[in-house]
């Protein structure tokens, strides 16, 4: 054997601690390295001799293949032939079956050597690594290793490629593609082959050379070895430009760096199992499994240093017992992380959750026992272990789905040993004397793969289970409940830390009730999270009927917390008048606030009350109070949800989701109301209209509002609305449309025009006449045909509406040509006189917005007169500007404050899908009227207007 090799000494001593194995007996049988030997064993194991007694061999003498300087290239270019991609053990296989199959031939020994010559082989290596194969082999044969026909390498046949039997009935482009398969599966073939006997060969290597093994580096082309060495792939190894994770090398040679000679790929788990007395365990993280149903902690397998199983779960009883045990009362019993249906734990999980809501409702976390109280209790009741046949109650089955609780030691590997048993989590220590002597007895006594187990003992066969898991505890439950059935039962008074007597349902209601039916709540005490406070759950279908101002007033139990910071908001000299503030809060709720009203303006007139003065009404300013944003569960938090039960929005800005949902709240209310509706309406023939209707949605009772519709394709329909309001308004567009047709003669006659229309057109020229014309006749049908009356809601009201509207027809029409030449007059002097003027821009938008396009049937019957005014107000405006430019800035800045709020609330309710308030249209020319009065006061109004006046109206709109 060459020099280079490694050599091992094992250390005799005369105590029976350091006694020979059957297994180190056998190996110094084998004169040749003990890492050759230690290979030569394990292929008996791994069924593979012939090769292993080749590659044994190759290993023990000079490489035999031979590069020549002067011919390094064609060297290397012949050897391709040999070399195997995966392993350079491999290449000596491939290198003797080449040979062997050259002398099976019958070639002189002359023809032999000019072979071996022509791919650059040692023809005298050759022959030395045949005679150490001899000798190696009838050593093998001697020991009982192997058989004489089983230990001489047989190279295997190249099978040629068997065209397909069906290829004669085929035509070619058919032929061709069968040729391709049949090439693909032969190559797939000779695959498989060759994978089969891989894992089988360099495992019985790897248990020679375990200490070669390396992972290459994640930065690096370098590889991390045994006890921290770091070395680098030989570059005529086969592997070298492939680089793969896992290698292990034949000997690593030291020159200008560390390098691995003479290397193959392999997979880490075979370490482990192939040397389990080697590598150690360490365990951390670990953590109670829901899924699994048992306490798991993360297991790292290293050899020397060297990691090669970076985290796996395994079950954690086994390891720590006592520590497993305390995870699992803490996770799966106190935290009730697992589905166990056992009693108790039904009951105690009910009786938990029914304390949690009253910690909830009084939003203080003194009422429910901490979690060390209840481990405590479930602590003293629970053994340490359970002791039950394994064998016979069978709480371990096999199941792929949910694994069962293996021992350190059993299960995770063939021949698999652990490096510690001690009862810790985070590593493991090096096992003790007495362990490491079992644990390397156990692993070497024999190599079969699957050694016979002996019978057990019934001492041995009574396991002590450490409670860890559910299986394990719902067998010790089963034998626990018979001798007392509430072992585990929790009561009030192990729970409660102390009475809670005034979380009363009057106080903290479950429902919140409406004229719609009753609503759920829900309560939670947990600061900043979404659901902190009382959560009010709604259907769609009634989002838009609810009132932002009895949402103000919460439940009862929790009103008291608001107002009080409410009043803590006000400046500290209106903030004494309350004091003491529990009384005064309790003297405001005693006296019967209006619960559909907001909080604020109420709690205001009782602060002057008190105070006896009511002029501190006017200290208040009740913007600035209601901007105030008091803490999240102050306010209601809204779950809307479907008629399934999904939830579609949540957030504590009713307002906002109702900007959000509104219209498809609306349209999902008719949705399910087809028995009320009917399309394509054409005569009064739907009976007597009722201004409300009740009708069930599943569990609830709701009330919806029937109107005429004009659907978008100018068809009339009876629809059933969520809001009186919206109902209102579209009944009103639908009798108008409904009347149409009963007054075509009219309705024909009006198309034709008004008087003065073309003179009136000619000057409105951003507007399209036939837009015009059409939008006129609009508004006269709504004037003549409706006005101020009631709408009808039977046939005899109709018809009576359909008279009244013959005869006011030509008033209204004379009426509405006069208004109309009066504002195009209006307009065209204003027009000429805007050009380059400062205020150009500005009056142009205002123009834009007062005669748009549909001005016609949005300006009410009473704004008509005072149409002309407006616009001569602009023009008055235009000459009085020069004279004070910044009185003219000043007042306008109050407008625009005033019209952004309109603007806002309006578009808000537009967004909402709800119809815009008489009130809140009304404010609209109330503005127009200010602009009057600031800018035009010749003019006159019809009633006093200002700034302070249209504010304190808005306060009653909004």
């Amino acid at each position: 054997m060459s020099n280079t090799r490694h050599h091992c000494t094992i250390p005799l001593r005369n105590t029976p601690r350091y006694r020979l194995t059957k297994l180190g007996e056998q190996m110094a049988r084998l004169p040749i390295d003990p890492k050759i030997a230690r290979i030569l064993l394990a292929a008996k194991k791994h069924d593979c001799m012939a090769e292993i007694l080749v590659i044994a061999s190759a290993l023990s003498i000079q490489d035999p293949r031979e590069r020549p300087l002067e011919a390094r290239d064609a060297a290397a270019k012949s050897h391709e032939r040999f070399t195997d991609k995966q392993s350079d053990f491999l290449t000596y296989l491939n290198i003797w079956d080449s040979f062997q199959r050259e002398r099976d031939k019958g070639l002189s020994n002359k023809q032999l050597v000019q072979w071996c010559r022509q791919y650059f082989l040692s023809h005298l290596r050759m022959r030395e690594w045949r005679e150490l194969h001899h000798q190696l082999t009838q050593t093998a044969i001697e020991m009982g290793l192997t058989t004489k026909e089983a230990a001489f390498r047989q190279p295997p046949t190249q099978e040629q490629l068997r065209p397909s039997e069906s290829q004669d009935d085929q035509d070619l482009a058919a032929k061709l593609k069968q040729k391709q398969l049949d090439k693909k599966q032969h190559r797939a073939q000779i695959r498989a082959a060759k994978e089969a006997g891989y894992e089988q060969i360099h495992r019985a290597l790897l248990t020679g050379l375990i200490a070669n093994v390396g992972m290459k580096s994640p930065d690096g082309n370098d590889y991390t070895g045994a006890r921290g060495s770091r070395f680098h792939l030989f570059p005529a190894s086969a592997l070298f430009k492939a680089k793969p994770k896992w290698v292990m090398a034949a000997e690593l040679v030291e020159t200008t760096r560390l390098y691995a000679r003479d290397v193959a790929v392999i997979q880490p788990e075979w370490i482990e199992q192939e040397a389990p007395h080697l590598v150690r365990y360490h365990y951390f993280e670990p953590h109670w499994e829901q899924k699994r149903g048992e306490v798991v902690a993360s297991e790292r397998v290293t050899l020397y240093g060297l990691t090669v199983l970076p985290r796996r779960p395994v079950s954690y009883g086994k390891v720590a017992p006592k520590e497993a045990r305390e995870i699992f009362i803490r996770s799966a019993l106190v935290a009730q992380e697992c589905d166990l249906k056992a009693d108790f734990f039904v009951h105690n999980k009910k009786l938990i959750k029914e304390i949690t809501e009253l910690e909830h409702k009084s939003r203080k976390q003194d009422v429910l026992v901490d979690d060390e109280a209840l481990f405590a209790f479930y602590h003293e009741r629970l053994p340490d272990f359970y002791t039950a046949n394994a064998v016979s109650d069978g709480l371990h089955p096999a199941n792929p789905q949910q694994p069962a609780p293996s021992p350190v030691g059993e299960g995770w590997g063939e021949g698999k040993t652990v490096a510690a048993q001690t009862n810790f989590s985070a590593t493991s220590a090096s096992p003790l004397p007495q362990e490491r002597e079992q644990s390397a007895a156990a692993s070497t006594v024999s190599d079969d793969p699957k050694p016979k187990k002996q019978p057990a003992s019934q001492k041995d066969r009574l396991k002590p289970l450490p409670l860890a898991d559910i299986r394990t505890f719902e067998a010790w439950l089963k034998t626990a409940e018979r001798d007392n059935p509430r072992l585990l039962f929790l009561s009030r008074d192990d729970l409660m830390q102390h009475a809670a007597a005034h979380i009363t349902e009057e106080q903290f209601p479950k429902f919140w009730q409406t004229a719609d039916g009753k609503f759920k709540l829900s309560y939670r005490f947990e600061p900043h999270h979404p659901l902190d406070g009382v959560t009010l759950t709604l259907p769609l279908t009634v989002l838009n009927r609810i009132s932002p101002a009895a949402l103000e007033w919460l439940v009862p139990g929790m009103i008291r917390e608001k107002i009080q910071l409410q009043i803590k908001a006000l400046p500290k000299q209106i903030r004494r008048i309350c004091v003491p503030v529990p009384e005064f809060i309790t003297q405001f709720l005693s006296q019967n606030p209006d619960r559909n009203a907001p909080i604020l303006p109420q709690l205001a007139q009782a602060i002057a009350k008190t105070a006896g003065d009511i002029r501190i009404l006017e200290q208040i300013n009740q913007d600035e109070w209601a901007a105030f944003r008091l803490p999240e569960h102050c306010y209601f938090n809204l779950r809307i949800i479907d008629d399934g039960g999904q939830e579609l929005a949540m957030g504590r800005d009713l307002i906002q989701i109702q900007q959000q949902l509104g219209k498809a709240a609306a349209t999902t209310f008719r949705d399910n109301t087809q028995e009320f509706e009917r399309d394509n309406v054409t005569a009064w023939d739907i009976g007597t209209l009722p201004e409300s209707i009740k009708f069930a949605r599943g569990k609830q009772q709701l009330t919806g509002y029937l109107g005429l519709q004009k659907e978008k394709d100018g068809r009339i329909a009876l629809r059933l609305f969520d809001t009186s309001a919206a109902a209102e308004q579209a009944h009103r567009l639908g009798v108008i449309e409904l009347m149409k047709l009963q007054l075509k003669e009219q309705v024909k006659d009006l198309n034709k025009g008004i008087q003065g229309f073309t003179q009136a057109a000619m000057l409105l020229k951003h507007i399209n006449a036939d837009t015009l014309r059409n939008n006129l006749t609009q508004a006269v049908c709504d004037r003549a045909f409706i006005g101020e009356d009631e709408l009808p809601r039977n046939e005899k009201a109709f018809k009576e509406q359909i008279k009244r509207a013959r005869s006011r027809l030509p008033v209204v029409k004379e009426a509405l040509s006069r208004y109309l030449q009066e504002t195009a007059a209006a307009y065209a002097e204003l027009n000429s006189k805007l050009g380059k003027h400062p205020l150009t821009h500005l009056l142009r938008l205002r123009l834009q917005t007062l005669l748009a396009a549909g001005f016609a049937s949005h300006t009410p019957w009473a704004q008509w007169p005072r149409l002309p005014i407006y616009l001569k107000a602009m023009t008055l405006r235009l000459e009085k500007y020069s004279s004070n430019p910044a009185r003219d800035a000043a007042r306008e800045a109050d407008i625009q404050e005033l019209e952004q709020m309109w603007q806002e609330k309006t578009d808000s309710l537009v967004k909402q899908g709800q119809p815009v308030s008489d009130g809140l249209a009304a404010f609209k020319w109330m503005i127009e009227e200010l602009r009057v009065s600031l800018f035009a006061q010749e003019l006159k109004t019809p009633h006093p207007v200002s700034v302070k006046r249209l504010l304190k109206e808005w306060e009653n709109i909004s």
